[in-house]
């Protein structure tokens, strides 16, 4: 208590500190997540999927990025960010039912759906100004050895930067090429 109000503290920090390090890789996706916001001066980001949602592991703001409400320990739902379509598309389909039971109507649950294969398909997602107007993303998921999804690791930026070959090509390959040396890392470490 201070000044008679009650507020959080700190000590949750310590706690939630102490889950992320236990992360598999974790001090390579930090590594990562600050190489990929210096390389493209965007905002970069490492998301994992806890009860049905996204939470934020690590962000880092790059030279040029836009500010925004994304802060380690921040939560949403996971079909509205890119990182969190890539996570999705890795998860087995009685555990994406279960994620999206509630949040949407059929039809757009049926086109997410769609989405979610195609994301599968060719390893990487899109938020394309979904979640806030005027920002883009792409997301790649992080895989364990055994094939289940550990994150997914995102670029966003002002859709006015993020968009033509860089938008749909180049940030993809960077990002998956990424993403294959944290996933070798943890196969052979």
């Amino acid at each position: 208590m201070e000044n008679n109000t009650y507020r959080l503290s700190l000590k949750f920090l310590t706690y939630g500190g102490k889950v992320r390090e236990e992360l598999s890789a974790h001090e390579m996706i930090e590594r990562k997540v600050y190489q990929l916001g210096n390389k493209t001066a965007e905002r970069t980001q490492f998301l994992v999927e806890e009860h049905g949602e996204r939470v934020y592991a690590y962000t880092y703001a790059g030279q040029d990025a836009v500010k925004t409400d994304a802060a380690i320990g921040k939560r949403g739902p996971l079909h509205v960010s890119a990182a969190g379509k890539a996570i999705l598309a890795e998860l087995p389909s009685q555990r994406i039912d279960e994620i999206l039971s509630e949040s949407l109507s059929v039809r757009k649950k049926e086109d997410l759906l769609d989405e979610l294969r195609t994301i599968r398909e060719r390893g990487y997602a899109f938020n394309d100004e979904e979640s806030i107007p005027g920002l883009r993303a792409v997301g790649v998921p992080v895989m364990r050895p055994d094939k289940s999804v550990l994150g997914a690791i995102s670029v966003s930026g002002p859709a006015e930067r993020l968009r033509g070959e860089y938008f749909r090509e180049e940030l993809p390959s960077l990002l998956l090429g990424t993403v294959n040396e944290i996933e070798l890392n943890l196969k052979y470490s």
